[in-house]
Parts: structure tokens; sequence; C-alpha cells
């Protein structure tokens, strides 16, 4: 499959609007809509679930407790082990696939795209080909990715201890490639998983395997070409590192988001089971900074809300959805209004979906994006 212009992360190109609980734009009248943006636009979430990929419409993200089926899953027969999801610009969607050893052999990790027409069709065709399979010899376990704004994919790669940046030219078509930039770093990685860019274009990483986020100035990342097929390898010195403050802070971080005011979220997939969120002035220099505010695990339903937390997504009107990769394999749902101040106690989502067989299972990355 061909395509010509430049790819953009949906993420980085939508505006954010601010949508609270109440149903109320902040200061707007009492225009009412659930959470998630019941109003449609770029307000399905969607999943990379252990086997497969699920979508959950705006209209399923209402104020509650639920266990809803899957408005659309991806089924398709060449996935292994799905880690995250990812839109470029023209709404095709990306799946992070780890691989996996099989009973039949290694399945080798790759990157899969799937185009709005397939997303569309998936009530008469739940398993379709990837319209792109992208694999490469330096993959070991890849699991995170983000575009930049020149469509450019960066895939952090746990099992490699490195971030590769594939050019727009080289996602076009199927193919077994190089990537155009393989980016190891001094300190080096150690098990590198959440990734994503600021506003003002740095890059951070997380590093599951230590207490440690790193930052990358935006001054220091290479300019990739979009047409470029070259391969090149960069080593890297992070601007800024954020270590743990001694009280749990950063524990085996395993996703970051950036929110609508420029601030980073991370999610601590070990004890103590929280999402952290550091302020923009908090993460302009090296240091263990106090999390500005810590979302701790609640009960709900006899239910733990955060257990195991890996993937984290903001949707474009500030509400923020938090997977748990274990038992029981729920969705924690925040909205802008709860993110204000820092809980003094365990914040009960303002929506909860109850993981099940045919539901969540072993969640891990996840995005808001359309229905189709």
């Amino acid at each position: 499959m061909q395509k010509s212009g430049l790819r953009v992360s949906l993420a980085l190109a939508a505006t954010v609007a601010v949508v609270g609980l109440s149903g109320c734009w902040w200061g707007y009248g009492s225009y009412y809509y659930y959470w998630g943006g019941g109003n449609g636009g770029n307000s399905a979430l969607w999943v990379a679930n252990g086997t497969n990929v699920v979508e959950f419409s705006p209209s399923q993200l209402v104020n509650g407790v639920s266990d809803p089926v899957p408005r659309r899953t991806i089924r398709s027969s060449v996935f292994a082990s799905p880690q995250g999801v990812v839109w470029d610009y023209y709404g095709d969607l990306w799946v992070i696939d780890g691989g996996t050893t099989a009973s039949g052999g290694t399945v080798a990790p790759a990157l899969y795209e799937f185009t709005p027409k397939q997303l569309s069709n998936l009530s008469s065709n739940a398993a379709p080909t990837p319209a792109v399979t992208i694999s490469s010899a330096s993959f070991v376990f890849p699991q995170q990715a983000t575009f930049d704004n020149n469509g450019n994919l960066w895939v952090s790669d746990n099992g490699s201890e490195a971030v590769y940046v594939f050019s727009a030219k080289q996602l076009s078509t199927t193919a077994s490639v190089t990537p155009a930039v393989s980016i190891t770093s001094t300190p080096t990685f150690n098990g590198p998983l959440g990734i994503t860019f600021d506003y003002r274009g740095n890059l951070w990483v997380a590093n599951n395997g230590t207490t440690t986020i790193f930052g990358f100035s935006a001054s220091s990342l290479p300019l990739v070409n979009p047409s470029t097929t070259t391969a090149t390898t960069l080593a890297l010195t992070p601007a800024v590192t954020l270590g743990d403050n001694g009280s749990g802070s950063i524990q085996a971080p395993w996703a970051l988001a950036i929110d609508g005011s420029g601030n980073l979220w991370s999610s601590n997939a070990n004890a103590p089971n929280t999402v952290v969120e550091f302020t923009r002035s908090q993460i302009t220099a090296s240091g263990s900074p106090t999390p500005n505010i810590t979302l701790a695990s609640a009960t709900v339903s006899n239910n733990a809300t955060l257990v195991a937390p890996n993937g984290i997504a903001f949707d474009p009107y500030g509400d923020l959805a938090v997977m748990s990769s274990a038992t029981p394999f729920g969705m924690a749902g925040y909205g802008p209004s709860q993110l204000r101040t820092n809980p003094t106690s365990p914040l009960t989502p303002a929506v909860f979906l109850v993981g099940g067989s045919t539901t969540l299972n072993a969640p891990a990355g996840d995005t808001f994006g359309p229905t189709y």
C-alpha cells in the first residue's frame, strides 16, 4: 500500500478541549457530554488486548460501572502479542506487536497497519490482513510507539534497550527494514516502554526496568527526513532524568502521556500501582520530584481499579483512561474535573470497565481515536 504526504500523530494534531463530568464545558454553558466525549470525534477507546485489539465507542464509556462487549474487535491471524496502538495522520491504526514464542515456533515482532476501510468493515471481517506489515531484525520486543510531526514512527523496544525510528517512507509498504535511526542512551535504557513527545518536541522515555524516566531535548534529537531509508545509529544523553522520590513515585514506569497543559503522566506497573502527574515546571531539570497528583487504586464493586497499570491515554476532552494489565483487567476512566487537584484518598473513577473473557484480557497499550 503506497501513500504520499506526511504522517503525523493524531494525538499531536488534536485540539484539546476540556469537558467536565458534569457535562459542562468549563465556563461555557451547560452542554451535556458523557465521559469520553459522547459527541463522538476522536473519543473511541482502542486497546491492545493480549491477543487482539478492541474498540469501545464513546456511548459505552458512560459514567458508572459496566462490562460492555467491545463495539469492534480486530482478531487478525498475524497477531501474537499486541502491546501498543497508535494512529497516523490518515486515520490508519498501527498495532505494535511484541511477538512471542509459541508451540509452533517463534512469532516475530512487527508493526501492523489497518486502514479506515478495514476498521469500518470489522463487523463483516474481524480478521483482516494488515494493509502494511513492518518487520525488522532490530526488533526484540517492541511495545510502545508515537508519531512525530513528520509522520515518522518512534518505537521503544523493551528487549533491545533501544528506540527505533521508522521514516514515513519506510512505513508505506510491507517490508523487513532496518530502522532509519537506532537510538541508544548514556546512561543506557533499561527496559524502555512509555514514549511520548511533549509540546516543545522533547522526547520522554520510561525505563520500566528501573525507577527512571529520561527526557531528551528536542535539539538533541535527529531530524529524520520522512523520505529517508538510510540507516543511522545514534547515542543520546538525556537532558533530564526523573527518579523515584523514595515513596514509590516512579516504580516500573510503563506508559507516558502529556496532557493538554503540558504535564507529564506516568503509570507505575509495580507497587504502589499508581498513576502520577509531574507538572511542566517539575520536569525541566533532573531530580526526584514528588508528583503533583497521585491516583491510587480504589475499590469498585469489589474490584481494584488499578492493578499493574499499563496503558494511559487522554482523549481530546481531557479524560484519562488507565488500563489494568492484571486481574480484573479493568479500565479506570477519570474526568478532567477529577484531575484538577491531588486526591487525599483513593479516587473512584468516573467510569470503570470490568474485564472479562469477552471484553478485556490482559490489556496493555491504549489510545483514543475515531470510531468507524
